[in-house]
């Protein structure tokens, strides 16, 4: 492996070579080749500080590629490319990137044998963190070397926040701590119940099943493999529980960080306050690194769940009645306050939430959660909507489970199922618009909407899902810099794109250049003044990110950044203060 990542490293010299003579500026990262690049003694040195802790890159499709090397292997290659689309293939790993953009084809399993395998958008090295002083030393090493550094948690990344050419990698993926409290004691906190104290490298899955086995529930993500202590939560975070319990960042306690300033500290709402209040909703990677996150737990108990489908070949008094369907698919819209008991007369639940999926000839509800409720409860709050799709003559099914918890819900859920990884593919094009529930009291704004997801999906290209997930319904918290959009949500849609990646390159990318450029302008021009999901989107979003991801926050979250991050060193696209930096042409951080 060491000869090959010194191969690895010399293909990007060479590469880097090429546009050295452009590199003449002072405010841009050093990349291998620039004579500001750390030499190798540079990187002993920070290996023998770190103990041994620093691993140079080696991506895992070398086995599928002769150069630079000769590490071809047929058998481990086929198996690689079985598992492609597995989250488990990157979150466990250094360095790996999950998003097929920002893989960029530097070293991929499909393409041809002969092409050389290179680090391309790979960071060069990833420190294994396993205490504070790693990642002081990580961010000093930046510092001192003008290299840029990016921070892996799990890796479930849309911006790219978590990789980069040329990057020192702080991997936190070792740091797996999960301790119960089961009575959170803090002077200054009103909150004396459950808590769990979670490291950055346990996934959602994980942390599920621990806590499920303990006789507790958690807020994480309805992707298993996600982070929570990473950006997932950071970013705001939605859950299948979101509807009982806010957003994921509405229920930490304590976060525990490293600044770039090298500062081990505890931050909660009475210590550190700027720092929590950053952290817990204004993105991930950006005031600092977090070690652990200490959250609240609940008891957990029954769960009722359900799922329903129809096609376009069930809808109208004849079948294959494209007026019907849509519909069937309008009314659902129309329906998501009673589904959560806002509109009068309605027997809903402010807990419910639920996942849709909106092809051009089907629309599911794949995940019906009613956290301690009956399937009684269920039923009697989706019958005005069954009855709604009887009259429209379209023929639907419908099933409802009482399950004892909530990891045998989650477990049953088709589509998210089964812990620890789930199934979710990690290589879909998202973007995301969040409809709040004024929006879909309005039948003249919901049939624009419908109107334009309806031509999106029209070719097959794409497919749309609008899930009710709660987070206006959050239990007393402290202040936090959660989105104020998530305040008032009926639904959160993303237009989705699976990437193909035995398609050539300009394929997929034709398609992310639809979405931004055609499809994500027509939903944001029939939703003025709602906003999108910081941690779903396009890299290629041309929408006012500050103001469409941050809002009101913005100017506070990015004194907050200066504060803490006065020389920059943690960056991403579309962070706060990312419009401070860009990527130059080689893949070079500038600032502007």
């Amino acid at each position: 492996m060491a000869s090959l990542a010194r191969a690895l490293a010399a293909v990007s010299l060479a590469v880097s070579i090429g546009s050295a003579d452009a590199y003449t500026t002072s405010n841009c990262k050093n990349l291998p080749g620039d004579a500001g690049w750390p030499s190798p003694s540079a990187w002993s040195k920070l290996n023998a500080t770190l103990k041994g802790q620093l691993i140079a890159t080696v991506p895992q499709a070398h086995v599928c590629h002769t150069l630079p090397s000769n590490s071809f292997n047929a058998n481990a290659c086929d198996e690689l490319q079985s598992t492609w689309t597995q989250a488990e293939t990157y979150v466990p790993k250094p360095a790996e990137i999950l998003n097929a953009y920002f893989q960029n084809q530097s070293c991929d399993p499909f393409t041809p044998i002969s092409r050389s395998c290179e680090l391309g958008n790979y960071a060069s090295y990833s420190i294994n963190v396993t205490t504070a002083q790693h990642v002081a030393a990580g961010f000093d090493f930046a510092r001192q070397n003008n290299v840029r550094l990016v921070v892996k948690t799990t890796g479930h990344d849309f911006m790219g926040k978590s990789t980069g050419k040329g990057a020192l990698s702080l991997w936190m993926a070792n740091l797996k701590e999960k301790t119960i409290i089961p009575s959170y004691s803090n002077p200054n906190s009103t909150y004396k119940g459950p808590a769990i104290k979670l490291g950055s490298g346990v996934i959602a899955g994980e942390a599920d099943e621990f806590v499920g086995a303990n006789g507790y529930r958690v807020v994480t993500g309805e992707c298993a493999s996600t982070g929570p202590v990473g950006g997932y939560t950071q970013g705001g975070g939605h859950s299948l529980l979101g509807g009982a319990y806010g957003m994921a960042a509405d229920n930490v306690l304590e976060w525990e960080v490293v600044t770039p300033q090298g500062d081990h500290v505890i931050a909660t709402p009475s210590s550190y306050s700027d720092l929590y209040w950053a952290i817990s909703g204004g993105g991930g990677g950006t005031y600092g690194v977090v070690l652990s996150m200490t959250t609240k737990i609940y008891p957990d108990g029954k769960v009722a769940t359900g799922s329903l489908s129809f096609t376009l070949a069930e809808s109208g008094s004849a079948g294959n009645d494209e007026i019907a369907f849509w519909q069937g698919v309008n009314l659902w819209f129309q329906s998501v306050p009673g589904f959560l008991g806002l509109k009068q007369g309605t027997v809903g639940s402010e807990n419910a939430t639920m996942l849709s999926q909106i092809t051009n000839s089907s629309f599911a509800l794949l995940g019906i959660t009613f956290p301690d409720q009956t399937v009684t409860q269920l039923q009697n709050t989706l019958a005005p909507y069954l009855n709604g799709l009887k009259a429209l003559n379209i023929n639907y099914t419908f099933s409802t489970t009482q399950q004892p918890s909530y990891v045998q819900s989650f477990n049953q859920t088709r589509g998210l199922g089964p812990l620890p990884w789930g199934v979710i593919p990690t290589t879909e094009v998202w973007a995301s618009r969040l409809v709040p529930v004024s929006f879909v009291e309005n039948a003249t704004a919901v049939a624009s909407l419908v109107d334009v997801y309806r031509s999106a999906v029209q070719d097959n290209a794409f497919s749309v899902g609008c899930n009710v997930l709660g987070g206006f319904n959050a239990p007393a918290h402290p202040d936090n810099s959660v989105f104020p959009g998530w305040r008032d949500l009926a639904v959160i849609c993303n237009v989705l794109h699976q990437w193909d990646f035995t398609a050539p390159l300009d394929t997929n990318l034709s398609f992310k250049r639809r979405l931004v450029s055609e499809v994500q302008p027509a939903v944001e021009a029939v939703t003025p003044g709602t906003g999108v999901y910081l941690n779903e989107m396009d890299p290629w979003y041309e929408g006012d990110f500050k103001t469409e991801m941050y809002g009101v926050n913005y100017d506070k979250l990015l004194s907050i950044k200066h504060k803490y991050d006065p020389d920059s060193l943690l960056w991403g696209l579309f962070a706060v203060g990312g419009d401070e930096s860009t990527l130059d042409a080689n893949g070079r951080l500038c600032r502007v």
